[in-house]
Protein backbone atom coordinates (compact mmCIF):
# COMPACT_ATOMS: atom_id res chain seq x y z
CA UNK A 1 0.00 0.00 0.00
CA UNK A 2 1.25 3.47 -0.86
CA UNK A 3 1.84 5.96 1.88
CA UNK A 4 -0.91 8.63 2.26
CA UNK A 5 -0.40 12.37 2.72
CA UNK A 6 -2.31 13.87 5.67
CA UNK A 7 -2.60 17.61 6.34
CA UNK A 8 -4.42 19.48 9.08
CA UNK A 9 -5.11 23.17 9.72
CA UNK A 10 -1.90 24.98 10.61
CA UNK A 11 0.16 21.84 10.40
CA UNK A 12 2.92 20.80 7.93
CA UNK A 13 2.21 17.90 5.64
CA UNK A 14 3.50 14.57 6.92
CA UNK A 15 3.81 11.17 5.32
CA UNK A 16 2.01 8.43 7.19
CA UNK A 17 2.64 4.75 6.57
CA UNK A 18 -0.07 2.21 5.78
CA UNK A 19 0.10 0.36 9.15
CA UNK A 20 -0.61 3.59 11.00
CA UNK A 21 -3.57 4.33 8.73
CA UNK A 22 -5.03 0.88 9.48
CA UNK A 23 -4.73 1.52 13.22
CA UNK A 24 -6.46 4.90 12.90
CA UNK A 25 -9.26 3.44 10.77
CA UNK A 26 -9.78 0.60 13.23
CA UNK A 27 -9.91 3.13 16.07
CA UNK A 28 -12.51 5.21 14.27
CA UNK A 29 -14.65 2.16 13.49
CA UNK A 30 -14.40 0.94 17.07
CA UNK A 31 -15.38 4.35 18.50
CA UNK A 32 -18.31 4.61 16.08
CA UNK A 33 -19.62 1.23 17.23
CA UNK A 34 -19.33 2.01 20.93
CA UNK A 35 -22.55 2.88 22.80
CA UNK A 36 -22.75 6.47 24.08
CA UNK A 37 -22.29 5.34 27.67
CA UNK A 38 -18.88 3.89 26.84
CA UNK A 39 -17.53 7.03 25.19
CA UNK A 40 -15.73 9.64 27.23
CA UNK A 41 -17.66 12.85 27.96
CA UNK A 42 -16.54 16.24 29.19
CA UNK A 43 -17.56 16.67 32.83
CA UNK A 44 -20.27 19.25 33.40
CA UNK A 45 -19.35 22.26 35.51
CA UNK A 46 -21.20 24.07 38.30
CA UNK A 47 -22.52 27.51 37.37
CA UNK A 48 -24.10 30.26 39.42
CA UNK A 49 -26.02 33.33 38.34
CA UNK A 50 -26.13 36.53 40.38
CA UNK A 51 -28.60 39.03 38.98
CA UNK A 52 -27.70 38.70 35.25
CA UNK A 53 -24.04 37.74 35.64
CA UNK A 54 -23.12 34.09 35.00
CA UNK A 55 -20.00 32.47 36.48
CA UNK A 56 -18.81 29.06 35.28
CA UNK A 57 -16.53 27.17 37.66
CA UNK A 58 -13.07 27.11 36.08
CA UNK A 59 -14.40 29.22 33.20
CA UNK A 60 -15.56 32.70 32.33
CA UNK A 61 -17.96 35.19 33.92
CA UNK A 62 -20.27 37.11 31.60
CA UNK A 63 -23.61 38.91 31.46
CA UNK A 64 -26.56 37.61 29.47
CA UNK A 65 -30.30 38.14 29.72
CA UNK A 66 -32.19 40.20 32.28
CA UNK A 67 -32.83 40.07 35.99
CA UNK A 68 -35.84 37.82 36.53
CA UNK A 69 -35.12 35.53 33.58
CA UNK A 70 -34.82 31.79 34.16
CA UNK A 71 -31.34 30.69 33.11
CA UNK A 72 -30.62 27.51 31.13
CA UNK A 73 -27.53 26.00 29.51
CA UNK A 74 -27.24 23.60 26.59
CA UNK A 75 -25.30 22.67 23.48
CA UNK A 76 -27.60 24.51 21.07
CA UNK A 77 -25.56 24.03 17.87
CA UNK A 78 -24.01 20.60 18.45
CA UNK A 79 -20.41 21.82 18.68
CA UNK A 80 -19.87 20.13 22.04
CA UNK A 81 -19.87 23.36 24.06
CA UNK A 82 -22.69 24.28 26.46
CA UNK A 83 -23.66 27.93 26.21
CA UNK A 84 -26.25 30.16 27.92
CA UNK A 85 -29.90 30.79 27.33
CA UNK A 86 -32.83 32.34 29.17
CA UNK A 87 -36.56 31.69 29.35
CA UNK A 88 -38.80 34.74 29.68
CA UNK A 89 -42.59 34.42 29.77
CA UNK A 90 -42.72 31.65 27.17
CA UNK A 91 -39.93 32.98 24.95
CA UNK A 92 -36.45 31.50 24.65
CA UNK A 93 -33.29 33.54 23.99
CA UNK A 94 -30.23 31.37 23.28
CA UNK A 95 -26.60 32.26 22.61
CA UNK A 96 -23.96 30.05 20.95
CA UNK A 97 -20.97 31.57 22.72
CA UNK A 98 -19.92 31.32 26.33
CA UNK A 99 -19.67 35.10 26.64
CA UNK A 100 -21.70 38.28 26.74
CA UNK A 101 -23.31 39.35 23.48
CA UNK A 102 -26.38 39.22 21.33
CA UNK A 103 -28.90 36.41 21.16
CA UNK A 104 -28.12 33.79 18.50
CA UNK A 105 -31.72 32.58 18.23
CA UNK A 106 -35.06 33.50 19.78
CA UNK A 107 -38.42 31.73 19.56
CA UNK A 108 -41.58 31.02 21.53
CA UNK A 109 -42.31 27.68 23.12
CA UNK A 110 -44.41 27.34 26.25
CA UNK A 111 -46.02 30.20 28.11
CA UNK A 112 -45.58 32.47 31.12
CA UNK A 113 -45.55 30.50 34.37
CA UNK A 114 -44.09 27.34 32.81
CA UNK A 115 -40.85 25.92 34.21
CA UNK A 116 -38.19 25.48 31.49
CA UNK A 117 -36.13 22.30 31.08
CA UNK A 118 -33.42 21.45 28.56
CA UNK A 119 -31.96 18.23 27.20
CA UNK A 120 -30.97 16.22 24.17
CA UNK A 121 -34.33 14.46 23.90
CA UNK A 122 -33.61 12.62 20.62
CA UNK A 123 -29.90 11.89 21.07
CA UNK A 124 -28.73 13.92 18.06
CA UNK A 125 -26.03 15.75 20.03
CA UNK A 126 -27.95 19.03 20.21
CA UNK A 127 -29.94 20.29 23.20
CA UNK A 128 -33.68 20.76 22.77
CA UNK A 129 -36.08 22.73 24.93
CA UNK A 130 -39.06 21.91 27.08
CA UNK A 131 -41.46 23.23 29.68
CA UNK A 132 -43.17 21.71 32.68
CA UNK A 133 -46.70 22.96 33.41
CA UNK A 134 -47.85 21.59 36.74
CA UNK A 135 -46.80 17.99 36.19
CA UNK A 136 -47.23 17.95 32.42
CA UNK A 137 -44.03 17.82 30.36
CA UNK A 138 -43.87 19.25 26.82
CA UNK A 139 -40.52 18.69 25.08
CA UNK A 140 -39.38 19.90 21.65
CA UNK A 141 -36.33 18.71 19.71
CA UNK A 142 -36.00 21.73 17.38
CA UNK A 143 -34.97 25.17 18.58
CA UNK A 144 -37.98 26.90 17.08
CA UNK A 145 -41.64 27.54 17.73
CA UNK A 146 -43.90 24.56 17.10
CA UNK A 147 -45.57 21.58 18.67
CA UNK A 148 -44.08 19.37 21.36
CA UNK A 149 -42.44 16.14 20.22
CA UNK A 150 -43.12 14.59 23.62
CA UNK A 151 -46.17 15.37 25.78
CA UNK A 152 -46.67 13.36 28.98
CA UNK A 153 -47.43 13.60 32.70
CA UNK A 154 -44.78 12.78 35.26
CA UNK A 155 -44.41 13.64 38.94
CA UNK A 156 -46.73 15.69 41.11
CA UNK A 157 -47.70 19.34 41.18
CA UNK A 158 -45.11 21.11 43.34
CA UNK A 159 -42.22 18.80 42.43
CA UNK A 160 -39.00 20.38 41.16
CA UNK A 161 -38.32 19.16 37.59
CA UNK A 162 -34.81 18.00 36.69
CA UNK A 163 -33.39 16.37 33.58
CA UNK A 164 -30.44 14.13 32.74
CA UNK A 165 -29.09 11.18 30.79
CA UNK A 166 -29.61 8.83 33.71
CA UNK A 167 -28.70 5.58 31.94
CA UNK A 168 -25.98 6.88 29.61
CA UNK A 169 -27.85 6.10 26.36
CA UNK A 170 -27.23 9.55 24.91
CA UNK A 171 -30.80 10.80 25.42
CA UNK A 172 -31.97 13.14 28.16
CA UNK A 173 -34.98 12.07 30.23
CA UNK A 174 -37.22 13.51 32.91
CA UNK A 175 -36.97 13.49 36.68
CA UNK A 176 -38.40 15.26 39.70
CA UNK A 177 -37.21 16.12 43.19
CA UNK A 178 -39.78 16.01 45.99
CA UNK A 179 -38.18 17.39 49.14
CA UNK A 180 -34.96 15.36 49.08
CA UNK A 181 -36.40 12.38 47.21
CA UNK A 182 -35.27 11.92 43.61
CA UNK A 183 -37.54 10.09 41.15
CA UNK A 184 -35.89 9.73 37.76
CA UNK A 185 -37.36 8.14 34.61
CA UNK A 186 -35.57 6.84 31.50
CA UNK A 187 -38.45 7.30 29.03
CA UNK A 188 -40.37 10.27 27.59
CA UNK A 189 -43.71 9.02 28.85
CA UNK A 190 -45.85 8.64 31.92
CA UNK A 191 -44.90 5.77 34.19
CA UNK A 192 -42.86 4.77 37.19
CA UNK A 193 -39.43 5.97 38.21
CA UNK A 194 -36.39 4.00 37.11
CA UNK A 195 -34.46 5.42 40.08
CA UNK A 196 -36.00 6.34 43.44
CA UNK A 197 -33.68 7.46 46.26
CA UNK A 198 -32.97 10.24 48.74
CA UNK A 199 -30.04 12.62 48.57
CA UNK A 200 -29.44 15.97 50.27
CA UNK A 201 -31.85 17.85 52.51
CA UNK A 202 -35.29 19.25 51.87
CA UNK A 203 -34.84 22.96 51.15
CA UNK A 204 -31.54 22.54 49.32
CA UNK A 205 -31.49 23.43 45.63
CA UNK A 206 -31.23 20.42 43.26
CA UNK A 207 -28.76 20.44 40.35
CA UNK A 208 -27.81 17.78 37.81
CA UNK A 209 -24.77 17.14 35.65
CA UNK A 210 -22.27 14.56 34.44
CA UNK A 211 -19.80 15.39 37.18
CA UNK A 212 -17.20 12.72 36.36
CA UNK A 213 -17.46 12.63 32.55
CA UNK A 214 -18.61 9.01 32.34
CA UNK A 215 -21.56 9.82 30.08
CA UNK A 216 -24.18 9.45 32.83
CA UNK A 217 -25.82 12.33 34.67
CA UNK A 218 -25.36 12.54 38.42
CA UNK A 219 -27.25 14.53 41.05
CA UNK A 220 -26.42 17.34 43.42
CA UNK A 221 -27.79 19.55 46.16
CA UNK A 222 -26.69 23.13 46.84
CA UNK A 223 -27.05 24.59 50.34
CA UNK A 224 -25.99 28.21 50.38
CA UNK A 225 -22.52 28.11 48.79
CA UNK A 226 -21.85 24.42 49.47
CA UNK A 227 -22.32 22.04 46.54
CA UNK A 228 -22.65 18.32 47.27
CA UNK A 229 -22.46 16.26 44.09
CA UNK A 230 -23.01 12.52 43.73
CA UNK A 231 -22.23 10.35 40.70
CA UNK A 232 -24.23 7.14 41.44
CA UNK A 233 -28.03 7.45 41.25
CA UNK A 234 -28.59 6.15 44.76
CA UNK A 235 -28.64 7.29 48.35
CA UNK A 236 -25.24 7.84 49.89
CA UNK A 237 -22.53 10.35 50.59
CA UNK A 238 -21.48 13.06 48.18
CA UNK A 239 -18.83 12.00 45.67
CA UNK A 240 -17.54 15.55 45.67
CA UNK A 241 -18.10 18.61 47.87
CA UNK A 242 -17.06 22.10 46.88
CA UNK A 243 -17.62 25.74 47.78
CA UNK A 244 -18.73 27.99 44.95
CA UNK A 245 -20.70 31.23 44.82
CA UNK A 246 -22.58 32.71 47.77
CA UNK A 247 -25.86 32.36 49.62
CA UNK A 248 -28.67 33.59 47.40
CA UNK A 249 -27.03 32.80 44.06
CA UNK A 250 -29.06 30.78 41.54
CA UNK A 251 -27.21 27.48 40.90
CA UNK A 252 -27.29 25.35 37.75
CA UNK A 253 -24.78 23.40 35.67
CA UNK A 254 -23.51 23.54 32.12
CA UNK A 255 -26.14 20.93 31.24
CA UNK A 256 -29.23 22.07 33.11
CA UNK A 257 -31.81 24.74 33.79
CA UNK A 258 -32.00 26.77 36.98
CA UNK A 259 -34.45 25.16 39.39
CA UNK A 260 -34.72 27.96 41.97
CA UNK A 261 -34.57 31.74 41.61
CA UNK A 262 -31.67 33.61 43.14
CA UNK A 263 -32.11 36.36 45.71
CA UNK A 264 -32.00 39.91 44.30
CA UNK A 265 -28.72 41.61 45.19
CA UNK A 266 -30.59 44.36 47.03
CA UNK A 267 -32.07 41.74 49.42
CA UNK A 268 -28.83 40.03 50.45
CA UNK A 269 -28.02 40.59 54.10
CA UNK A 270 -30.79 43.15 54.37
CA UNK A 271 -34.46 43.62 53.46
CA UNK A 272 -36.84 45.88 51.59
CA UNK A 273 -38.96 48.29 53.57
CA UNK A 274 -39.79 49.84 50.21
CA UNK A 275 -39.09 48.77 46.64
CA UNK A 276 -35.63 49.63 45.25
CA UNK A 277 -36.89 52.26 42.81
CA UNK A 278 -37.53 55.97 42.40
CA UNK A 279 -40.57 55.35 40.19
CA UNK A 280 -44.02 56.33 41.41
CA UNK A 281 -45.10 52.75 42.09
CA UNK A 282 -46.78 51.00 45.01
CA UNK A 283 -46.81 47.29 45.91
CA UNK A 284 -49.88 45.88 47.64
CA UNK A 285 -49.03 42.85 49.79
CA UNK A 286 -51.43 40.64 51.72
CA UNK A 287 -50.48 38.36 54.62
CA UNK A 288 -52.47 35.17 55.20
CA UNK A 289 -52.13 33.57 58.61
CA UNK A 290 -55.44 33.68 60.47
CA UNK A 291 -58.52 33.02 58.33
CA UNK A 292 -59.52 33.47 54.69
CA UNK A 293 -62.79 35.38 55.06
CA UNK A 294 -61.71 38.38 52.98
CA UNK A 295 -60.08 36.48 50.11
CA UNK A 296 -63.14 36.52 47.78
CA UNK A 297 -63.66 40.26 48.20
CA UNK A 298 -59.96 41.09 47.77
CA UNK A 299 -59.58 38.95 44.64
CA UNK A 300 -62.76 40.42 43.15
CA UNK A 301 -61.48 43.98 43.66
CA UNK A 302 -58.04 43.18 42.24
CA UNK A 303 -59.62 41.47 39.24
CA UNK A 304 -62.12 44.25 38.54
CA UNK A 305 -59.48 46.98 38.77
CA UNK A 306 -56.67 45.01 37.11
CA UNK A 307 -54.41 45.65 40.11
CA UNK A 308 -51.34 43.48 40.80
CA UNK A 309 -50.51 42.31 44.32
CA UNK A 310 -48.39 39.75 46.19
CA UNK A 311 -49.65 37.29 48.83
CA UNK A 312 -47.57 35.90 51.72
CA UNK A 313 -48.97 32.60 53.02
CA UNK A 314 -48.12 30.64 56.14
CA UNK A 315 -47.91 26.88 55.80
CA UNK A 316 -50.66 26.33 58.37
CA UNK A 317 -52.99 28.75 56.56
CA UNK A 318 -52.26 27.06 53.24
CA UNK A 319 -53.17 23.68 54.71
CA UNK A 320 -56.36 24.98 56.37
CA UNK A 321 -57.52 27.00 53.36
CA UNK A 322 -56.08 25.03 50.46
CA UNK A 323 -58.87 25.99 48.04
CA UNK A 324 -58.32 29.69 48.74
CA UNK A 325 -54.55 29.28 48.33
CA UNK A 326 -55.11 27.66 44.94
CA UNK A 327 -57.56 30.40 44.00
CA UNK A 328 -54.90 33.05 44.65
CA UNK A 329 -52.31 31.09 42.69
CA UNK A 330 -54.67 30.37 39.78
CA UNK A 331 -55.46 34.08 39.52
CA UNK A 332 -51.78 34.61 38.67
CA UNK A 333 -50.65 36.49 41.75
CA UNK A 334 -47.13 35.82 43.05
CA UNK A 335 -46.99 33.99 46.37
CA UNK A 336 -44.43 34.44 49.12
CA UNK A 337 -43.47 32.42 52.20
CA UNK A 338 -44.59 33.61 55.66
CA UNK A 339 -43.27 30.63 57.75
CA UNK A 340 -45.20 27.55 58.86
CA UNK A 341 -46.88 28.79 62.03
CA UNK A 342 -45.99 32.48 62.38
CA UNK A 343 -43.59 32.43 65.36
CA UNK A 344 -41.01 35.10 66.17
CA UNK A 345 -38.07 33.53 64.34
CA UNK A 346 -35.49 35.58 66.25
CA UNK A 347 -36.34 33.51 69.36
CA UNK A 348 -35.68 30.17 67.62
CA UNK A 349 -32.46 28.28 66.97
CA UNK A 350 -31.01 27.93 63.48
CA UNK A 351 -32.52 24.49 62.83
CA UNK A 352 -35.98 25.64 63.90
CA UNK A 353 -35.79 28.77 61.73
CA UNK A 354 -34.81 26.63 58.76
CA UNK A 355 -37.65 24.23 59.48
CA UNK A 356 -40.20 27.05 59.56
CA UNK A 357 -39.07 28.37 56.18
CA UNK A 358 -38.58 25.01 54.46
CA UNK A 359 -41.83 23.58 55.83
CA UNK A 360 -43.93 26.44 54.48
CA UNK A 361 -42.08 26.28 51.16
CA UNK A 362 -42.96 22.62 50.73
CA UNK A 363 -46.62 23.10 51.69
CA UNK A 364 -47.08 26.07 49.36
CA UNK A 365 -45.52 24.19 46.44
CA UNK A 366 -47.53 21.01 46.91
CA UNK A 367 -50.80 22.91 47.39
CA UNK A 368 -50.55 25.64 44.76
CA UNK A 369 -47.86 24.37 42.38
CA UNK A 370 -46.12 27.74 42.76
CA UNK A 371 -42.54 28.44 43.80
CA UNK A 372 -42.60 31.05 46.60
CA UNK A 373 -38.89 31.83 46.34
CA UNK A 374 -37.37 34.36 46.66
CA UNK A 375 -40.08 36.21 48.64
CA UNK A 376 -40.13 35.79 52.42
CA UNK A 377 -41.84 37.89 55.09
CA UNK A 378 -40.79 37.47 58.70
CA UNK A 379 -43.70 36.96 61.12
CA UNK A 380 -44.31 40.19 63.08
CA UNK A 381 -41.47 41.69 61.03
CA UNK A 382 -39.10 40.24 63.65
CA UNK A 383 -35.70 39.61 62.08
CA UNK A 384 -32.00 40.09 62.68
CA UNK A 385 -28.76 39.48 60.77
CA UNK A 386 -28.76 35.79 61.73
CA UNK A 387 -32.28 35.01 60.55
CA UNK A 388 -31.91 37.07 57.38
CA UNK A 389 -28.74 35.10 56.64
CA UNK A 390 -30.56 31.78 57.08
CA UNK A 391 -33.31 32.95 54.74
CA UNK A 392 -30.76 34.07 52.14
CA UNK A 393 -29.04 30.66 52.26
CA UNK A 394 -32.43 29.09 51.49
CA UNK A 395 -32.71 31.42 48.49
CA UNK A 396 -35.18 33.76 50.16
CA UNK A 397 -35.02 37.53 50.63
CA UNK A 398 -36.87 39.47 53.32
CA UNK A 399 -39.70 41.78 52.22
CA UNK A 400 -40.92 44.01 55.04
CA UNK A 401 -43.30 46.95 54.48
CA UNK A 402 -43.41 50.72 54.35
CA UNK A 403 -46.81 51.00 56.02
CA UNK A 404 -49.05 48.63 57.94
CA UNK A 405 -52.66 49.70 57.40
CA UNK A 406 -53.59 48.32 60.87
CA UNK A 407 -56.83 47.05 59.34
CA UNK A 408 -56.21 43.79 61.24
CA UNK A 409 -57.04 45.62 64.50
CA UNK A 410 -60.66 45.87 63.39
CA UNK A 411 -63.37 48.31 64.39
CA UNK A 412 -63.05 47.15 67.98
CA UNK A 413 -59.44 48.35 67.84
CA UNK A 414 -60.41 51.84 66.76
CA UNK A 415 -59.82 51.40 63.02
CA UNK A 416 -62.09 52.04 60.04
CA UNK A 417 -62.07 52.06 56.25
CA UNK A 418 -61.09 55.72 56.44
CA UNK A 419 -58.08 55.10 58.71
CA UNK A 420 -56.83 52.29 56.47
CA UNK A 421 -56.96 54.54 53.40
CA UNK A 422 -55.43 57.46 55.26
CA UNK A 423 -52.42 55.45 56.42
CA UNK A 424 -51.65 54.35 52.86
CA UNK A 425 -51.94 57.91 51.52
CA UNK A 426 -50.03 59.51 54.40
CA UNK A 427 -47.06 57.23 53.68
CA UNK A 428 -47.29 57.42 49.88
CA UNK A 429 -43.83 57.52 48.28
CA UNK A 430 -42.01 55.88 45.37
CA UNK A 431 -41.70 52.17 46.09
CA UNK A 432 -44.16 52.08 48.98
CA UNK A 433 -44.93 48.53 50.18
CA UNK A 434 -48.38 48.28 51.77
CA UNK A 435 -49.13 45.55 54.33
CA UNK A 436 -52.73 44.27 54.41
CA UNK A 437 -54.35 41.02 55.57
CA UNK A 438 -56.80 38.53 54.07
CA UNK A 439 -58.66 37.60 57.26
CA UNK A 440 -61.49 39.00 59.34
CA UNK A 441 -61.13 40.28 62.90
CA UNK A 442 -61.63 37.34 65.31
CA UNK A 443 -64.18 39.11 67.51
CA UNK A 444 -65.87 41.95 65.60
CA UNK A 445 -65.76 40.20 62.19
CA UNK A 446 -64.66 43.33 60.33
CA UNK A 447 -62.60 43.07 57.14
CA UNK A 448 -61.31 46.61 56.90
CA UNK A 449 -58.48 46.00 54.42
CA UNK A 450 -60.88 44.38 51.96
CA UNK A 451 -63.48 47.08 52.52
CA UNK A 452 -61.02 49.94 52.00
CA UNK A 453 -59.22 48.36 49.04
CA UNK A 454 -61.29 49.92 46.20
CA UNK A 455 -60.84 53.40 47.70
CA UNK A 456 -57.11 52.82 48.31
CA UNK A 457 -56.56 51.82 44.68
CA UNK A 458 -58.57 54.72 43.28
CA UNK A 459 -56.98 57.40 45.45
CA UNK A 460 -53.40 56.17 45.00
CA UNK A 461 -53.84 56.13 41.22
CA UNK A 462 -55.41 59.60 41.37
CA UNK A 463 -52.10 60.86 42.76
CA UNK A 464 -50.22 59.61 39.71
CA UNK A 465 -48.97 56.30 41.09
CA UNK A 466 -49.38 52.81 39.60
CA UNK A 467 -49.39 49.40 41.27
CA UNK A 468 -46.82 46.63 40.74
CA UNK A 469 -46.06 43.23 42.21
CA UNK A 470 -42.68 42.08 43.50
CA UNK A 471 -41.76 40.10 40.38
CA UNK A 472 -40.88 43.29 38.54
CA UNK A 473 -37.96 43.84 40.93
CA UNK A 474 -36.47 40.32 40.92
Amino acid sequence: MRALVVAGPGRARARVGAPFVLVVLLGILTAASMPPAAMAATPDQPVYVRDRTWTVRGGPSFAFGRSGDVQVMGDWNGDGVATPGVFRDGRWYLRNRLASGATSMAFTFGRAGDLPVVGDWDGDGRAGVGVVRGNRWLLRNALSAGAANHDFVYGQIGDVPVTGDWDGNGRTSAGVVRGNRWLLRNAHSAGGAAYDFTFGRTGDVPVTGDWDGNGRTGVGMVAGRTWRLRNPLSAGAASRTLTFGACGDAPLSTASARTEPGVPVSLRGTEWSRLPTTERVVALTFDAGANADAVPSILATLRETGTPATFFLTGDWTTSFAARARQIADAGFPIGNHSVSHPDLTTLGDAAVRSQIVGADRTIRSTTGKDPRPWFRFPFGARDARTIGIANCLNYGSVRWTVDTLGWRGTSGGQSRATVTARVLDNLQPGEIVLMHVGSHPSDGSMLDAAALPDVIARVEARGYRFVDLRQFR
